[in-house]
């Protein structure tokens, strides 16, 4: 994908492998792929990956209170449930090395599960069903997430660099790109 017509006050136009889109304005949230995005522009974001896992886990039988089901969070190793019999565990930060490179450390994965075992031991019992492992989108130099106007280009927003946070924060996030363009004179 790259970005036409940048300047142009009112429209931005997309163009894709398939099509060529226009909109009057441009929300980039591409994660990692927001930093050669924005950088044709001007150099203003960062954004480094740092890889996380986590495991999945369900048991044969019902942990605690069907109705209560928290989420346990200690050492910053968290227990989410998914339902009554199935729980995630995770996750792990892994840094990119001096070449930039990120790769899996199983030892970190097996650290985090036994953790998560000595908070709740029931745990154990469960039988591991899935196993993930995926980047994040870090920025560096400022905290995350990365919610802002792009200098000197109308109708273009940065929501991007969540970190481990995305899924949590991406309701507050909307709630400000939408706030951001009714500044600008758009009613929803």
């Amino acid at each position: 994908m790259s970005l036409n017509d940048l300047n142009s006050p009112q429209s931005y136009q997309i163009e894709t492998t398939h099509q060529t889109l226009e909109t009057d304005w441009l929300i980039i949230c591409a994660g990692l792929g927001s930093t050669p995005l924005i950088n044709e522009l001007q150099p203003m974001v960062n954004i480094k990956p740092v890889l996380g896992q986590a495991i999945q886990i369900k048991l044969n039988d019902i942990l605690g209170d069907m109705n209560f089901q928290p989420v346990i969070t200690g050492e910053d190793i968290h227990i989410a449930p998914i339902n009554s019999q199935e729980y995630w565990i995770g996750a792990t930060l892994e840094f990119p090395d001096e070449m930039g490179k990120v790769t899996a450390q199983i030892e970190l994965l097996e650290q985090a599960k036994k953790q998560a075992f000595s908070f709740c031991p029931e745990l154990e019992k469960g039988e591991i069903v899935y196993t993930w492992s995926g980047k994040r989108p870090r920025p560096d130099g400022e905290p995350a997430p990365i919610i802002k106007e792009v200098p000197n280009h109308t109708n273009l927003l940065l929501a991007t660099g969540h970190y481990r946070n995305g899924i949590l924060l991406a309701p507050a996030t909307a709630l400000i790109i939408k706030d951001k363009i009714i500044e600008n004179g758009i009613d929803f």
